[in-house]
C-alpha cells in the first residue's frame, strides 16, 4: 500500500507541475494577445489622425479655391 501512495503523490506532484506550466503558457499566450491588440489599436488610430488630417486639407483647398 505505501507503493500506491508513492506513486498517487508522484503523480499528484507532476500534475501540479504540469498545471503551473500550463498557467504559464495562458499568461504568456495573454500577453501576447493584449500586445497584438494594442498594436491594432494604434494602427487604427493613425488611420483616423491621417484621414482627419486629409479632410482639413480639403477643407483649406476649397477656402482658396476661387468660386465661379
Amino acid at each position: 500500500m505505501a507503493m500506491d501512495d508513492d506513486r498517487y503523490a508522484f503523480l499528484n506532484d507532476r500534475i501540479d507541475h504540469e498545471g503551473g506550466r500550463v498557467d504559464d503558457l495562458d499568461t504568456r499566450v495573454t500577453a501576447l494577445e493584449g500586445g497584438r491588440e494594442t498594436k491594432h489599436s494604434r494602427r487604427l488610430e493613425w488611420i483616423v489622425i491621417v484621414l482627419v488630417a486629409l479632410e482639413a486639407l480639403f477643407e483649406i483647398l476649397m477656402y482658396f479655391h476661387p468660386h465661379a
